[in-house]
């Protein structure tokens, strides 16, 4: 379980951050001690200061514009899906968001309870950096329930926040709500029929979508279009693939059906989002 967790500080990063773009393959989760940092996630620059935590969905692209000189932070990587294998005593939809979390806005939890988080990861950090025994290996144990007090308190801070608090949810609707976020996760670009989802879930398409709306509070049709829209900003600022290459991998009928889709949700067309970009990211 632990080779689905990565952790890493800014002294383990390269030094020339501007060269590098990460997309993770896992969610990412950056939490700043000290200074302040700025990152860009989707060509977005979002400064991030002493006691943020942020999330990193890794649908997401994601570079360092400024980690500044006395900066301290440390990166948690773990596995999108970590969510499904864990228990958690909080509903699986206020889990999926805590694990799978795709927010731009940085999270800042009480002083005391980030204190206590970054304690828990500093000794987790040191402890991945000891070697083990695999016959016994106790510190493996030790490391696993290291890291769900560190996903627990998250919970906590979220729910402290206010996040938390919302009426009780029904729980079947609940379950095909996280289903439904988990099918997309995995095939945003191919399908974007509400009826595959459906399907795949055993439902009906009238209840996928009173069961996602209930829940997220947004219409499925637009957390696929969001999804798609991410993936797309994405590729048009790190990437040098041409908008019709961009098109075929989303298995939009053509590049004309790809940039109205394009325009439609986000105001401009891709070659003219791609130019706006280019200023701020260098492919």
């Amino acid at each position: 379980m632990m080779n689905e967790i990565q952790l890493i500080d800014q002294s383990e990063l390269p030094q020339r951050l501007d060269k590098y773009i990460y997309h993770p393959l896992y969610t990412t989760c950056i939490l700043i001690n000290k200074g302040t940092i700025v990152v860009n996630c989707n060509g977005n620059p979002i400064q991030l200061e002493a006691g943020n935590i942020f999330f990193i969905s890794y649908n997401k692209y994601y570079s360092f514009l400024d980690t500044g000189a006395n900066s301290e932070f440390k990166i948690l990587n773990y596995d999108r899906n970590f969510s499904s294998r864990i228990r958690l005593s909080i509903s699986k939809y206020d889990a999926y968001r805590l694990i799978n979390a795709n927010s731009s806005v940085p999270f800042s939890p009480k002083p005391t309870d980030f204190e206590t988080v970054w304690t828990l990861l500093s000794t987790l950090h040191q402890n991945r950096k000891k070697a083990h025994d695999l016959q016994r290996d106790f510190l493996q144990k030790a490391n696993i329930n290291i890291f769900m007090a560190i996903i627990y308190l998250l919970a906590a801070a979220i729910y402290d926040a206010g996040e938390g608090h919302e009426k009780i949810r029904n729980k079947r609707k609940e379950e095909i709500t996280v289903q439904f976020l988990q099918l997309v996760a995995d095939h945003y670009k191919q399908h974007r029929d509400l009826a595959f989802y459906a399907e795949l879930i055993n439902i009906s398409i009238k209840y996928l979508s009173i069961s996602v709306r209930e829940i997220t509070k947004d219409p499925p049709s637009e957390i696929l279009s969001n999804w798609l829209l991410s993936e797309a900003r994405a590729q048009l600022i790190v990437s040098n693939k041409t908008i019709n290459q961009i098109s075929q991998e989303f298995h939009f009928s053509d590049q004309y059906a790809f940039s109205k889709f394009f325009k439609k949700h986000v105001g401009v067309t891709p070659s003219i989002f791609r130019e706006q970009q280019a200023a701020t990211v260098t492919n």
